[in-house]
């Protein structure tokens, strides 16, 4: 058969099928064609975080199966230059749809005017206490990612091989942490003790001051950097960093991976930080424990929000994509990439994640009393009076400055500028 008679025959034939009552598949409607295709660009320094960024990232990279038309991109900034980038570039009306920010950069971007409501997205959601703060000025302007609280985190082998006690000060933290390195060869505690660090010192620091009972402020709301628990907060950390247990000069991601390749005793690290130990080995989830602050008051806590810029050219998708976020199915997705961190809503630790990291208990049990890293009244300005104090804490641990002095000066110049 020839391909003209083929094709008449097939005319034929439809012809005949519509004559009988039987008709083509229509086209689909205009509202059921596929949605054109978007792609959210998202900012966060944890997709860095060996083996943990790529949990989360295949956590919320779910949302393509829910909506296909969206490709979530990564923009993975070290948390040391997150701030500056993101406030630079969106400043510049440039940046990523979506931040992934602590929260004294969230207060900074809402100050400006950088932030979207994203009130839509929470519409329904079964949001806990850690979204309180997300409401600026009556307007939500960002949900919950993690709130990680921090704990004293040690390698259980190299404590029983040293004969060491768990320390529920600082003496016995450097009497413990001497041990490890006396008897193991091994680093006795590892912290961050670097201004080029500004972030992740001074929110780690936080835990160090809370402890010794700082406000940072008096009941009238006024700055005080220059109390005596101030300066004793200095003075232990100043004895801890001259008692030799840091690995002075070596910044935190390479302490991390020093405690993951079981060459460092002790830590004082957020539970977002010690998931990141915890993974991947060589250091077993079994052999990290975890304990109080060596401290008598409760500690930190680091708190991250989403937040969709306003330069974004597809803020209602971001917006879309944070509402799936905190739906019980984005929630699971995210749980134990997360461990013990608290979400945005109160989806409990699996009992399998439980079972292999002995460390998270104690993190959950820490979160109920523990404090936000930014001064209460100056959430904004939290990080430049923050870079005051840690120029004090440095000149005292490495120029010998005294506490004391070195916190009235810091004091004096916040009252100036503040």
């Amino acid at each position: 058969m020839t391909t003209s008679r083929r094709r008449m025959l097939s005319l034929l034939l439809a012809s005949a099928l519509g004559v009988a009552g039987f008709v083509a598949l229509p086209s689909r409607p205009a509202h059921a064609q596929a949605k054109p295709p978007v792609t959210l660009v998202v900012a966060n320094s944890q997709w860095l975080d060996a083996l943990r960024g790529k949990n989360l990232w295949a956590a919320v990279t779910k949302y393509q199966q829910v909506a296909p038309h969206v490709t979530l991109q990564q923009e993975a900034i070290p948390s040391a230059d997150f701030n500056d980038k993101i406030t630079t570039a969106l400043g510049a009306g440039q940046g990523p749809d979506i931040v992934m920010m602590q929260e004294g950069l969230f207060y900074s971007l809402a100050e400006a005017g950088f932030l979207v409501d994203i009130g839509k997205a929470a519409e329904g959601a079964a949001l806990n206490h850690t979204n309180e703060k997300g409401v600026v000025k009556g307007k939500r302007l960002g949900i919950a990612w993690q709130r990680a609280v921090y704990a004293l985190i040690y390698n259980k082998k190299l404590l029983d091989a040293a004969g060491a006690a768990v320390p529920k000060d600082v003496d016995g933290l450097i009497a413990s942490s001497k041990a490890i390195q006396d008897k193991t060869g091994a680093i006795g505690f590892s912290s961050r003790h670097q201004i080029a660090d500004l972030s992740g010192w001074f929110m780690d620091f936080q835990s160090w001051a809370y402890g010794y009972g700082v406000n940072w402020v008096d009941g009238a709301g006024k700055l005080t950097l220059n109390t005596p628990e101030a300066v004793a907060a200095t003075a232990a950390f100043k004895k801890t960093f001259d008692s030799g247990i840091i690995p002075v000069g070596d910044d935190m991601p390479t302490q991390r991976t020093r405690f993951k390749q079981k060459q460092i005793g002790f830590s004082i690290d957020n539970s977002g930080g010690t998931l990141n130990i915890a993974s991947g080995g060589p250091l077993a989830s079994t052999d990290l424990y975890s304990a109080p602050l060596p401290f008598k008051a409760p500690g930190a806590h680091q708190q991250i929000f989403l937040g969709v810029s306003k330069h974004s050219k597809n803020q209602a998708e971001a917006i879309a994509f944070l509402a799936w976020l905190v739906t019980a199915d984005g929630q699971r997705a995210l749980r134990d990439a997360s461990g013990p961190d608290a979400l945005a809503t109160d989806v409990p630790v699996t009992e399998a994640f439980r079972a292999t990291n002995p460390w998270a208990d104690t993190f959950a049990a820490l979160a109920v009393n523990s404090r936000s890293t930014l001064i209460p009244g100056y959430e904004s300005k939290t990080t430049p009076i923050m870079r005051l104090v840690m120029e004090a804490v440095e000149k005292v641990i490495v120029a010998g400055a005294d506490p004391k002095a070195a916190l009235d000066e810091a004091q004096k110049q916040a009252l100036a500028r503040f």
